[in-house]
């Protein structure tokens, strides 16, 4: 395999229309005689919780599909999440040790959107998929785990396999990939020791933002046990592709309640009330536009914006507008 030379872009300005304005964009990759990803340069500081979320299509899934891996001197596997060949399930590892392995039904040519949420204080971890809790639960061995600082944070390969010439890799398009320091999940506790400091490389260098989360009930099978203490509880199969195969678009807001609402007396709750997690899975699917890509959500928690935050795009991947559509890019 052929690596070639990265390039250093800003994505949220890259890309203009004649008129000026800025539209959103997407990734390109294949490693069909090439090895392509995106990675992020910034000083990542030790971190004891994590939500991310991205947009993915892929144009084959024969091969193994890495969607984060944050790895330390190309050796050491701290993070990495990936979705298996043929689309057949969805893994997240933390420090080594598989926490979730979810079984799914990810189809070839369709955009789909991924939110991986996990803390550390009770081990419990979520998955979303098209802005729908797809499993969740709790692994007892990752419980008061702290990822390392100092590390490198990777999008379409595993960045410790290069030497490899591996095949897997994304082989498609991503867009609209974020990463907040913070859970989705809600605390259970409203005392002072349900909380804990995240250190950040900035002036104000503490924060403190919720570890614990209230996912809403729905109906539930109880997941596999893949070799790890983990209790899992998954969705059935039939929430997760749309029985229609036309796009759904905007269509998406149908579900949601995002913004504040005051009818008949009766309160409903608004993003700004959600943990930053799950404001990152709410507003980066049913509002895929806002920020090209990227909500204005989380200050300093926000380690990886798509279009704020410089990346290096490596072995000649290729950027191109996209239709402020979400799900129809």
């Amino acid at each position: 395999m052929a690596f070639v030379p990265f390039r250093f872009f800003l994505l949220g300005l890259l890309i203009f229309h004649s008129s000026g304005e800025t539209p959103m964009h997407k990734v390109d990759l294949t490693q069909k005689g090439y090895i392509q990803f995106l990675r992020w340069e910034l000083p990542v500081p030790e971190f004891n919780q994590f939500t991310f979320c991205l947009w993915m299509k892929s144009n084959d899934l024969t091969h193994l599909h890495p969607i984060f891996s944050y790895t330390k001197n190309e050796r050491e596997r701290l993070v990495r999440s990936w979705i298996s060949p043929r689309g057949k399930s969805i893994h997240l590892e933390i420090g080594g040790r598989e926490v979730l392995a979810s079984p799914s039904e990810i189809h070839e040519n369709r955009w789909y959107h991924f939110c991986l949420s996990w803390e550390n204080q009770a081990g419990r971890y979520g998955l979303w998929v098209n802005g729908h809790v797809w499993a969740q639960g709790q692994s007892e061995q990752s419980i008061g785990h702290k990822i390392p600082r100092g590390g490198d944070i990777v999008l379409g390969q595993e960045y410790t396999d290069f030497d490899k010439g591996l095949e897997d890799g994304i082989e498609g398009s991503v867009l609209g990939f974020n990463l907040v320091l913070a859970s989705a999940f809600e605390p259970l506790y409203e005392t002072e020791a349900s909380y804990e400091a995240v250190q950040l490389p900035t002036a104000s260098s503490y924060a403190t933002v919720p570890l614990f989360a209230r996912i809403p009930a729905k109906v539930m099978q109880r997941g596999i046990d893949y070799g790890t203490r983990t209790r899992t509880r998954t969705r059935t199969l039939y929430a997760f592709v749309p029985t229609s195969n036309q796009i759904r678009g905007r269509r998406y807001t149908n579900d949601a309640q995002l913004l504040p609402v005051q009818r008949n007396r009766t309160r409903r709750e608004t993003v700004r009330e959600l943990p930053l997690g799950l404001q990152l899975v709410k507003l980066s699917y049913v509002r895929c536009e806002i920020g090209r890509g990227s909500p204005f959500i989380g200050g300093s928690l926000m380690l990886i914006s798509w279009t704020r935050t410089p990346v290096r795009i490596f072995g000649g991947a290729t950027l191109k507008n996209a239709k402020s559509e979400c799900g129809n890019f």
